[in-house]
């Protein structure tokens, strides 16, 4: 395994075996749901990461358009809606330092790595890590997003 530092996390990761795991899945959690939220992403993905995180999947082996989970939380300010998910790599955690990096090239994108995260069976039962992520993306979908929103349960 390699060791990096980004920002003030130290973990290690093998490259070539996350990039034979990425091989093998088909398509992202975007696609897979097809819900309007993930519909609205899917359509903006390649502008929803900043050039200096899609490198850094690269460097990890991460296919940029197989997001482990996405979700949406809501709306934010100018149009836009806040998303969050999860990339899965092979590595380890060395030094979880406060984990968020924000990236230079934008106000509203963030992420760090982390040891908590929903499964990822395609990995196996080997050491896995997941990047977190946290960004704003426009709404463009004719769909008004409030027509993907389920009504909250009232109790009776």
């Amino acid at each position: 395994m390699i060791q990096a530092q980004i920002g003030d996390q130290t973990i290690r990761y093998d490259r070539e075996s996350t990039a034979a795991v990425y091989k093998t899945i088909e398509r992202g959690d975007a696609e897979e749901c097809g819900c309007i939220f993930c519909k609205n992403f899917a359509l903006q993905r390649d502008r929803a990461y900043p050039a200096s995180f899609k490198a850094l999947l690269e460097q990890l082996g991460i296919d940029p358009h197989k997001e482990g989970e996405v979700f949406e939380c809501g709306p934010v300010t100018d149009g836009c809606h806040l998303y969050g998910g999860w990339f899965y790599f092979i590595g380890e955690m060395v030094a979880a330092g406060e984990r968020t990096n924000s990236d230079p090239e934008t106000h509203d994108f963030e992420s760090f790595f982390t040891t908590s995260h929903p499964s990822a069976p395609e990995f196996g039962d080997g050491p896995l890590l997941a990047i977190e992520f946290a960004t704003h993306v426009k709404w463009v979908l004719s769909e008004a997003a409030d027509e993907g929103r389920r009504p909250a349960i009232r109790p009776q």
